[in-house]
Formats: C-alpha cells, sequence, structure tokens
C-alpha cells in the first residue's frame, strides 16, 4: 500500500469515529430532553390537581352558602351527595373524599353515624391514583337552636399518573 491510500484509510476512520461519537452525542441530549419534557408535563399536571382541589370547595355541590367563606364545604351537602345515584359518575376521578381532621373522627359517615364520623367517600373506583388534598372548613348546622358550626377538614382527590 502507498502512503497516500494509509492516509486515506485513516481519515475514513476517523471521520466514521467522530461521526459514532456525534449520534451519541445527540442521542444522549435527546434522551435528556424527553425525560424533561416528561417531569414538566408531570409538574403543570400537579400545579393543575391542586388548583382543581382548591376549586372543589367552591363548587355548589360542596359550597357552605350561609356566609361569606370560599373555603368552607357543607359537610351535610356531601353526606347528602354519598346518598345521590345521580352523582355516582359526576366526578371522573378515581377517588374523591372528604375527611375530617379536628376533632378527629372515625370510621365512614352515615345517616346513622353522622356527625360522630371521620370521612365521607364519594369516589373510589380501585383504580391507581396519586392523590393531592386541601385544608377547608366543614361546616354544618348544629343543635335544636340552629347555630353553625365549622370544623378543620380536608378534600382528598385522587388523579391518574402521565404514564
Amino acid at each position: 500500500m502507498k502512503k497516500g491510500q494509509i492516509k486515506i484509510q485513516q481519515m475514513a476512520f476517523v471521520l466514521v469515529a467522530v461521526m459514532i461519537f456525534f449520534a451519541l452525542a445527540g442521542l444522549f441530549y435527546f434522551t435528556l430532553l424527553s425525560s424533561d419534557i416528561t417531569s414538566s408535563a408531570e409538574s403543570l399536571r400537579e400545579k393543575e390537581v391542586k388548583e382543581s382541589v382548591r376549586k372543589l370547595s367552591g363548587s355548589p355541590e360542596f359550597a357552605w352558602t350561609i356566609d361569606d367563606c370560599p373555603s368552607c364545604v357543607d359537610f351535610d351537602k356531601v353526606l347528602a351527595l354519598k346518598e345521590r345515584a345521580s352523582y355516582e359518575d359526576y366526578w371522573q376521578f378515581p377517588y374523591l373524599s372528604v375527611e375530617r381532621v379536628y376533632p378527629e373522627g372515625t370510621g365512614e359517615c352515615t345517616r346513622q353515624n353522622y356527625p360522630d364520623c371521620g370521612e365521607i367517600t364519594l369516589v373510589n373506583t380501585g383504580e391507581e391514583y396519586v392523590s393531592y388534598s386541601a385544608f377547608v372548613s366543614l361546616c354544618r348546622r348544629e343543635g335544636g337552636e340552629g347555630y353553625n358550626k365549622c370544623e378543620l377538614g380536608k378534600i382528598i382527590m385522587g388523579f391518574k399518573t402521565i404514564q
């Protein structure tokens, strides 16, 4: 072989090595870019979900309308919603419940043990979900003289994750 042919072969090998290097670098870059897109989408979804949890307390189905209280939930309405078959498929979440935090209650609420209970589960499909919650005031009419009583509670919503 002549000296010129060897130089051409060396140059060809260097060009192939450079092309392989840039292909691997590009593959690495696009892998990082796609993982960043997925995490950004998950982050945006999480913000949207948290805002939805906050907005739910102000929806007409939950809102305490006696006083001007934007984060108050009518515990009586929530119990009534649980018993309504027409609201069974109203919310498109795998899980939705309202829980009393303080004073702490125990067990699922029914008409028999209300208001001495801890949680009202409105939706539980059994699917896998990630849950988010927001603290609210749980208000209800109490006693024979009809005074308003508010306690600390939280709304818990479950959402499907982005795959």
